[in-house]
């Protein structure tokens, strides 16, 4: 990852990470300089060293004397192209980088071509070795990996494998690259909302030594794709996956023991069909243990959002440079594809927001709009400054815009509503009013058509039950809240319309004032039926974070002995049934599922020790830096 304390010195910096390359290197830098010199512009060219038994750093070292735009890393030991490249973009001080090999297969020729495709708006250009000089056992292999890496990633490349890339450099600042995910930058930028090209170039065959991979190159890049598919689709709410497959697989397992209980029941056998017990009994283990791994996955995301790691992309930021002390409010509107809304809504918020004490900012975040949101925005920036807009490069959900809203917000207290005209400004004075006795104060529409009504009703019911606090409209975007209790409270995935309960659960003072319902008057919701499943998966994390982020093992603990115990008792009484009668011919499908229930108990008490080891490092790194805190 590239290091944002180094100034831009140059306007092109070449990284290029060898090993045993000693034939290669003179007629490679040779090249370089001829055609970078062509282009009239700064650069410099990186040589990183993985531990090369040759003579490639002396001769570097010889090239260096030569010339001072060379520059030369040198690994402890060979650690991999990843983290070869990973040094140079750290050392690499150009506004463009470029990633090529050292075998002389990259042309220099083509960089005239990236800088092109650059200037047409891309943020990564990706070369294409579209007619590869190579075996038919690279080429093919080569070809079926890109096409699975395209349908799975969402980005169509043809060649994810070339080394010949071309970066701007803020994509580095933002994008960390370990293991053998560099060949993924440029699905891991595309996840980030920079554009992603690619150019046809031109590929040689080696002229000197041999390829310094193999097969297992392809394997490697299968469980990496993996990665990068978690890193980018489920990085902000890992329970989506493993709670979903998890659920599927538990649900099947329960279906399938239910079914042969059935036979047992009726027929007094299950007629053959131990295979399908044995299957359901894996479906349940597999299930339950996914599900598990996915409430941990949640407790990991919360720590490192919590600390602030991996924020999403921002493209730009309008009017943040005018002086905001004193700022007493702030009012946050997350926004997606809301043209037709933007201007109703500002004339309506001016009027309403009069009665203020001090200065106020309305802060609009473009969550990813496709038509003119952005545009309509910008000119109410160019018209008020108290108007500003923080543009995010994708669409990242509601959740992460509220906190890219949150992080810039300088008010005092913070006020949320949607940008669909849903939310009514003209109750902003009444929350404002009543926030003196209250932390946070959240809207509770009425008149809510039926059947919305009903599903809403339903969906709070379920959600006060479980987290044991009542909110009546858990979805009501209209809040107001002092902005200091944010500040801890992280705000991801699709937790946002459960701030209400998070501020309750660290000890607020909440209140609920009624507000009317008012039909959306242009545009479309942004939601479907998705939402109601990931809305109970949320409402579990909630729960987990709320009542056991200190004391995981409490939760996973009493689940894992509940079932411990529950297969103890059906596997102790067998155990008596077998001394006393001499066998259990007729209850064998039972041992089955008292002997799951033990594993499924053990893999439940494993997990929550493993989290509790997880919440005692960081509650030990917490200590530790309010301590250096206070000394200071």
């Amino acid at each position: 990852m590239s290091n944002n304390n180094l100034p831009v010195l140059h306007d092109i910096s070449i990284v290029i990470p060898m090993y045993n390359e000693e034939e290669s290197i003179r007629l490679l830098h040779q090249k370089l300089t001829e055609v970078l010199e062509k282009t009239g512009q700064l650069f410099e060219i990186i040589f990183i060293d993985d531990g090369s038994t040759d003579r490639s750093v002396e001769v570097v070292n010889e090239i260096q004397a030569l010339d001072g735009r060379v520059v030369l890393l040198e690994l402890k030991t060979n650690m991999g192209k990843a983290r070869g490249l990973a040094e140079g973009f750290k050392e690499a001080r150009g506004g463009i980088v470029f990633t090529m090999d050292a075998d002389l297969q990259d042309d220099p020729e083509e960089i005239p071509n990236f800088l092109r495709k650059l200037d047409e708006g891309f943020d990564l250009v990706s070369g294409w070795k579209k007619k590869r000089n190579d075996p038919l056992e690279k080429r093919l292999p080569s070809k079926l990996f890109n096409k699975a890496t395209s349908l799975v990633s969402g980005l169509k490349l043809h060649d994810f494998n070339c080394g010949f890339k071309a970066y701007r450099r803020i994509i580095l600042d933002e994008i960390k690259v370990y293991g053998d995910l560099h060949r993924y930058i440029p699905v891991l930028a595309h996840w980030q909302g920079y554009r992603v090209g690619e150019i046809a170039v031109h590929h040689h065959a080696r002229q000197f030594g041999h390829s310094k991979y193999g097969f297992e190159r392809y394997l490697h890049g299968l469980f990496d794709l993996f990665t990068v598919n978690l890193l980018t689709r489920f990085i902000r709410n890992p329970m989506y996956l493993f709670g979903v497959t998890g659920f599927i697989f538990l649900f099947s397992g329960i279906l399938i023991l239910g079914f042969l209980t059935v036979l047992q029941l009726t027929y007094g056998s299950i007629l053959g069909r131990r295979p399908l017990s044995f299957l359901g009994i894996l479906l349940i283990l597999l299930g339950g243990q996914l599900i598990s791994l996915g409430m941990l996955a949640e407790f990991l995301t919360n720590i490192f959002q919590k600390k602030k790691f991996r924020q999403v992309s921002i493209k730009r930021r309008l009017n943040f440079d005018d002086d905001r002390a004193g700022t007493y409010l702030s009012v946050i509107i997350p926004v997606h594809d809301e043209e037709d809304n933007i201007n109703t809504l500002y004339q309506a918020l001016i009027p309403n927001l009069s009665f203020l004490p001090g200065k106020y900012e309305i802060i609009f975040i473009d969550d990813g709009s496709t038509d003119n949101t952005f545009k309509n925005i910008e000119n109410l920036c160019n018209d008020d400054s108290r108007v500003r807009l923080i543009q995010l490069r994708k669409r990242f959900g509601k959740a992460s815009a509220l906190n890219a809203g949150f992080q810039e917000a300088q008010g005092e207290i913070i006020a949320t509503l949607d940008g669909d005209l849903q939310d009514d400004p003209a109750y902003l004075q009444q929350f404002i009013t009543q926030l003196e006795d209250c932390d946070f104060i959240v809207g509770r529409r009425v008149n809510v058509p039926f059947p919305r009504n009903l599903f809403s009703t339903v969906f709070n019911k379920l959600v006060s039950f479980v987290s044991g606090t009542r909110i009546d409209d858990i979805n009501c975007g209209l809040k107001v809240f002092r902005a200091d209790i944010v500040k801890d409270l992280p705000v991801y995935g699709g937790l946002q319309r459960f701030l209400p309960i998070l501020v309750a659960k660290s000890g607020y003072r909440i209140r609920q004032l009624d507000v009317p319902h008012r039909e959306r008057a242009a545009g479309t919701s942004k939601y479907n039926w998705t939402r109601i499943p990931k809305g109970i998966f949320d409402l579990l994390t909630v729960v987990m974070l709320t009542g056991y982020l200190r004391r995981p093992l409490h939760l996973f603990g009493a689940i894992g002995l509940f079932f411990f115990l529950f297969g103890f008792l059906i596997s102790g009484g067998l155990t008596i049934l077998k001394l006393l009668s001499g066998t259990i011919q007729e209850h064998n499908t039972l041992l089955l599922i008292g002997v799951m229930l033990l594993v499924f108990g053990f893999q439940w008490i494993s997990t929550g020790l493993l989290g509790e080891i997880i919440a005692g490092l960081d509650e030990e790194i917490e200590v530790k830096n309010i301590i250096k805190m206070s000394k200071n």
